[in-house]
């Protein structure tokens, strides 16, 4: 069977794992698999860079993660909740742009005072914001809730796997029934059936992790038949118990270029989706969004979380901070995405194709 790397176009593409492996090893020129991924974004989503405009809701989290600087037990934490009106005023702001698609992120925190608060901001949005769509991101929640949700507007949802390997996933979780792997993946299983727009992800360079972890996560995605997909390069935060764990964690330079081979491999074998570049992969390399958009990445997230809560959201150490407002932000990314031939697309959504073609056709774009 020929490489990926020697494919045309429309040849199928149906990779062993170990293939995938040995791509992930860097055993083929990157600038070839890079290359490849840029023909295939080009001639099936088209080289537009659509924007999700983040609001980072809250920073209370249940969970106890031991990689995540927000978990319930790291009391270096400023605890916060944005209001509804404070919001929606960030999403305004973000709407007057030309921003179409918000997600609202927020830790593990499924009582009822924030689900009422989501539901009400999702409710107003519906009436005075036509034509966005809203992503949420807030862990593991029943299927009632989600439906719930979605009733009220709402129309994708980023759950992350982390790792699609159980033993990897158990290191890096409390043992306890609050960090079940198998109940996650019901939930994204019972996202992707119940007709939401489904995102997933991994950490990508964690310690003891492999190539072929990293192979079988993106079958798992591809199986999974996801409609979006955001991940990026693992970062230790100082006041978890992750800080300390021996391992043999890639370099930060060998963590941006596994992210840009996975970016890649993604969108090769889910070519339809929609792939993020996100904050950890700028993090990591100042360069890092375009090499991100470079690889296969066709969508963007500006923070638009006030500056007073930005700095409190920090899922791991040296997160990014961008003090400019909304427009010297769209002004410099326009800039940035220029010089790689590529349009930021404002006024649109940016349904995943995906999306649109497994319900035949019924999203528009």
């Amino acid at each position: 069977m020929p490489s990926i790397l020697d494919l045309n176009r429309d040849d199928p593409f149906s990779p062993s794992p170990g293939e995938l492996a040995r791509l992930l090893a860097g055993e083929g020129p990157d600038d070839r698999l890079f290359a490849v991924a840029r023909d295939t974004l080009l001639s099936t989503v088209g080289d537009g860079i659509y924007l999700r405009g983040l609001v980072e809701t809250s920073n209370k989290c249940r969970k106890n993660c031991l990689y995540c600087g927000l978990r319930r037990d790291n009391s270096n934490v400023f605890r916060y909740d944005m209001s509804a009106d404070e919001i929606l005023a960030a999403m305004e702001t973000g709407y007057a742009s030309g921003l179409r698609s918000f997600l609202l992120q927020s830790g593990e925190l499924p009582d009822r005072r924030h689900l009422d608060l989501v539901e009400e901001v999702l409710l107003r949005t519906a009436g005075s914001m036509p034509g966005t769509r809203m992503v949420l991101s807030m862990g593991e929640l029943p299927e009632e809730t989600l439906a719930r949700l979605r009733t009220a507007g709402a129309h994708r949802y980023l759950l992350r796997i982390e790792s699609s390997s159980s033993d990897l996933y158990s290191r890096f979780h409390p043992g306890d029934m609050l960090h079940n792997y198998a109940a996650r993946v019901a939930v994204l299983r019972n996202l992707r059936s119940s007709g939401w727009q489904t995102g997933t992800g991994v950490l990508i360079g964690l310690p003891g992790q492999t190539r072929d972890h990293l192979a079988a996560d993106l079958m798992f995605m591809k199986d999974l038949d996801i409609d979006m997909c955001g991940m990026g390069p693992y970062l230790p935060h100082g006041d978890t118990p992750m800080m300390d764990v021996p391992g043999d964690m890639p370099s930060p330079g060998e963590r941006v270029l596994l992210t840009l081979r996975m970016i890649a491999l993604a969108r090769i074998l889910m070519p339809t989706i929609n792939i993020a570049a996100t904050t950890a992969l700028q993090t990591l390399d100042l360069r890092g969004l375009e090499m991100g958009l470079n690889a296969g990445a066709n969508v963007v997230m500006p923070n638009l979380t006030p500056a007073g809560y930005r700095s409190e959201y920090n899922l791991y150490q040296g997160k990014v901070q961008v003090d400019d407002g909304l427009e010297e932000m769209l002004g410099t990314l326009r800039a940035r995405c220029s010089t790689l031939d590529r349009k930021v697309m404002t006024g649109n959504a940016g349904d995943p194709v995906h999306y649109s073609l497994r319900c035949g056709g019924g999203v528009s774009r």
